[in-house]
């Protein structure tokens, strides 16, 4: 199991710039967002990121595309190809992204045929939304298809972290490590209806269910990566740092995670304060 940054946490910033606070961070294992790189971009050449990446030393461990749910199967099809193809020639054998139920034995067909996985991420507001969703919408797939369990997705939803890790843990193929605001009763109806569906961030602490959730993911035999997400558009490294520390006292040893470079992370917090 390894501690690592899905760069959407950086969304503001350029490629190169968030690779590199990523790395200033201590975190080597990246997951790249499609912001970042896109596959449906011309002239976006993936053998030159992944060549970036490595002169920053960072390892790309998945390619993360976001929502293909609420689209017409063809498109679908079209854009999981493209996506699948991209992320190969980037190095990485992960695709993680958000599927209605229907397109998931599409996902496992292009994966089967491509040689590469993909991991369905639950989103509040989907149809993948709760850990039985995913377990139900997997069950019946290859090993190629699995879960990408977001933290903060359930959470909102009101799911037991534990709960959950038990439920997909064999299945789960990618974590997107993040904490959220809980919302208040009612509130998620009225999000629903006004279509307001992004996540209010939190700062790992305790109550937040992390803990249990990692420790029980690690009982199960988990061996991805832990990809710290976080939702705040503004992210600094002290709030990366938070995810860091909050992972390594509740996993320890079992945790393999680089130390961060101390001046390089100083200084990438002034520049980014």
């Amino acid at each position: 199991m390894e501690l690592g940054l899905n760069t959407y946490t950086f969304r503001g910033l350029e490629r190169r710039e968030a690779l590199a606070l990523a790395r200033a961070c201590g975190l080597a294992a990246v997951e790249l967002w499609s912001g970042h790189a896109s596959y449906l971009r011309v002239g976006c050449d993936p053998r030159g990121v992944a060549a970036e990446a490595a002169d920053l030393g960072v390892r790309l461990r998945a390619y993360c595309i976001g929502g293909l749910f609420g689209l017409r199967t063809p498109v679908v099809e079209d854009r999981l190809a493209r996506a699948c193809d991209f992320a190969q020639r980037l190095g990485v054998d992960l695709v993680t992204c958000i599927l209605d139920r229907a397109t998931v034995p599409l996902a496992d067909a292009r994966a089967t045929r491509a040689g590469i996985r993909v991991a369905l991420e639950n989103h509040w507001y989907t149809e993948l939304a709760r850990p039985g969703d995913v377990a139900a919408a997997i069950a019946g797939c290859s090993p190629a298809i699995g879960a990408a369990i977001d933290t903060g997705h359930f959470a909102f939803l009101g799911c037991r972290l534990g709960a959950a890790a038990r439920r997909l843990g064999t299945r789960t193929l990618h974590v997107h490590l993040k904490a959220v605001r809980r919302p208040w009763p009612g509130e998620r109806l009225l999000r629903r209806v006004g279509r307001r569906y992004r996540l209010e961030p939190a700062r790992p602490s305790a109550g937040d269910q992390l803990d249990v959730f990692l420790r029980t993911l690690r009982a199960l035999g988990y061996r991805g990566t832990l990809a710290i997400e976080h939702e705040d558009a503004a992210a600094s490294p002290a709030d990366v740092r938070a995810y860091v520390d909050r992972a390594q006292r509740a996993l320890g040893d079992a945790l393999a995670s680089p130390a961060p470079d101390e001046a390089r992370y100083a200084r990438a917090g002034a520049a980014h304060a």
